[in-house]
């Protein structure tokens, strides 16, 4: 499984990717700013996930949307990529602060990804994806009360087919990778002891206790 995380805001979308799906020369350095998640760091829905103590700079934890592959592709066209995603889920990337941790650790750490539960893709142009962190009951952290952040996603704006048709002219993808495509800005400060719960539309997708 290869699960590919892309370093860009959802508000933006770089004209020099746009120029790249109509060249069929090699994408540009710095267009897909893609960064390959170890399947090994994946945690799944509703586990604990245990936190390094090696970043000294703290850490921050956050809900991104994500698409699943369910075929076998390579040099996939956009008008075609949607016959590629199998679901949609919403997921948790935990990662340090600062720059005292190399890159290569970052993204393979255990738990450095907590996949949501997949579901359909939705129909609707807009989703609204919601994140509560709470502290767990009985324990005594900095958080003393829930702290809440919603946003309105323009799932047009995350550019998955696109994405997906760059991504494919440089791997194979294969049923059960994974896509990350954009950020959506909702990130917290990570607090220990705490439990993290974000929901798309009203419905729970992603559930995790950090320890």
């Amino acid at each position: 499984m290869k699960i590919f995380r892309i370093d860009r805001d959802a508000s933006r979308w770089p004209q020099a990717a746009a120029s790249a799906l109509d060249s069929p020369e090699a994408v540009p350095a710095g267009v897909l700013p893609a960064r390959l998640v170890a399947d090994s760091a994946v945690v799944r829905n509703n586990r604990p996930v245990f936190i390094p103590d090696f970043a000294r700079e703290g850490w921050v934890v956050e809900v991104r949307p994500a698409v699943h592959i369910g075929r076998l592709g390579k040099f996939i066209s956009p008008r075609f990529a949607s016959r590629y995603v199998e679901g949609f889920s919403l997921v948790a990337c935990v990662r340090p602060c600062g720059d005292s941790v190399p890159d290569a650790l970052t993204d393979s750490f255990d738990g450095a990804l907590t996949a949501g539960e997949m579901m359909p893709l939705p129909q609707g142009r807009k989703i609204a994806v919601g994140a509560v962190m709470s502290p767990l009951p009985g324990r005594a952290v900095s958080v003393a009360s829930a702290v809440e952040k919603e946003c309105l996603i323009d799932l047009t704006a995350l550019h998955i087919d696109d994405t997906i048709a760059l991504l494919s002219r440089y791997a194979t993808l294969k049923s059960g990778d994974m896509v990350l495509p954009a950020s959506v800005g909702l990130e917290f400060p990570l607090q220990l002891d705490c439990s993290l719960v974000a929901s798309v539309d009203g419905r729970e997708a992603l559930s995790l206790r950090l320890k």
